[in-house]
Order: C-alpha cells, then sequence, then structure tokens
C-alpha cells in the first residue's frame, strides 16, 4: 500500500469519527482499526500502544464526568456522567487506533519517496523523513555513546552528564546531519523539476482514486 493511502485513510477517518460523533461508529472505527493493524503487523503492537494511550485518558474521563451527571447512582457516581466519559473515551480510543493502524502500513522510506514525487517535492519529503528518524537515530547515538563509555570504564554520573552524554551525541547528530546536507546538495536537492526514482513506493491506479473517493465519501457520511 502507498503510504499516502494510508495517511488519507487514517484522516478519513479522524473525520468521521469527530463529525458523526457516535459512540456506535468510534466502537466500529476501533474494530477496524485494531483488526487491520494487527493483521499488517502480524503482532499485538498497534492493540497495546492504542491501551497504553487509552486507558489514562479512559481514567481522566471518569474522573472529569462521572461525579458530575444528574443520575446518580452511588456517591461520587453519576449514570449520565459514566456514559459520557465512555462516549469519549470510545471517541479518543477510536481517533488513536485509526491513527496507529495507518501507521503501521507506513514505513520512512516510502513515505518519503511517495512525498518526493508529490506536489510538495523533495524539500518536504527530506524534512520529514529526518523529522522521523530523528528520535531512532538520536537512541542509537546514545547507546552508542553508553558503550564507549563503559568499554573505557568510565561511569557517567550525573555531575559528567553533560560533559561525557550530551556534548557527544549532540557532536554526533549535528555532523551526521551536516554531512547528509552536503550529500544532498550535491545530489540536487534544491534543483527545480521532478525527481526520477528507482523504487517507488508501491502505488496504482485503484489507490489514486481511492485517494480521492474516500475523503469525499466521508465528507458526504458526515454532511448527510
Amino acid at each position: 500500500m502507498n503510504p499516502l493511502t494510508a495517511l488519507v485513510t487514517g484522516l478519513s477517518s479522524w473525520i468521521l469519527v469527530l463529525g458523526v460523533n457516535d459512540w456506535r461508529l468510534s466502537l466500529a472505527v476501533i474494530a477496524v482499526a485494531l483488526a487491520a493493524g494487527t493483521w499488517r503487523t502480524g503482532n499485538l503492537s498497534v492493540v497495546a500502544a492504542t491501551a497504553v494511550l487509552a486507558l489514562p485518558t479512559g481514567l481522566s474521563m471518569l474522573l472529569v464526568h462521572a461525579p458530575y451527571g444528574t443520575e446518580q447512582l452511588a456517591p461520587l457516581l453519576t449514570r449520565d456522567g459514566l456514559l459520557t466519559a465512555a462516549e469519549l473515551t470510545a471517541r479518543f480510543t477510536a481517533l488513536m487506533a485509526s491513527l496507529l493502524a495507518a501507521a503501521a502500513f507506513i514505513t520512512v522510506p516510502d513515505l518519503a519517496k511517495a512525498l518526493q514525487v508529490s506536489p510538495l517535492g523533495p524539500k518536504v519529503a527530506y524534512i520529514v523523513a529526518t523529522a522521523l528518524q530523528l528520535l531512532p537515530q538520536g537512541r542509537r547515538v546514545v547507546d552508542t555513546v553508553t558503550d564507549a563509555h563503559r568499554l573505557a570504564g568510565r561511569r557517567i554520573t550525573p555531575g559528567t552528564a553533560i560533559r561525557r552524554g550530551a556534548v557527544p551525541v549532540m557532536t554526533t547528530l549535528l555532523t551526521a546531519n551536516v554531512e547528509k546536507s552536503l550529500a544532498l546538495e550535491t545530489a540536487g536537492l534544491d534543483l527545480p523539476g521532478r525527481r526520477t526514482i528507482y523504487r517507488p513506493a508501491p502505488d496504482g491506479p485503484a489507490q489514486r482514486v481511492l485517494r480521492i473517493l474516500i475523503p469525499l465519501g466521508v465528507i458526504a457520511c458526515v454532511l448527510i
């Protein structure tokens, strides 16, 4: 699947959930998104990530809304307050599940290639890809610096964290970005015109049509 198709589908799910604002639709979106994400990844990572995000939100909704309804069931507990908390939690969970399911169909290289041949151009593709890769790259650099100090018999303490930890990590990341910028400048990143990609992201007429029909169908459902 083209990453732009996954993005359009995920964003369209947000529009549908927020526009219709019905708990039954939210539950349906949750079921479809979790099933699609589990099928794509082959594990329960999407389900687990959705639960991690939804659980604290659900608890906060419960604390905020459960005591302040009109139909009291128990001290600090009302029936309509519980329903409101449940509906809001279902809506938030649907939003997170659709986002995570869409992300399961996207890889950074394919997203960069898809954006590069889109009207946004190669500069936007580079910025997006760099932003998405920054956290994993930083984690790898931190591990490398930590291992180097461990092999040298040095410990990183709170007093030496900046000198032995932060400074080498920042220097390594900045140096890598400078080298990458020079390589991209040599490759002609700033030159106008379209780029040729040897192995483009998977795409086809059906997906291009879907990227138009899905948002239109969602908008029609919301308006009707």
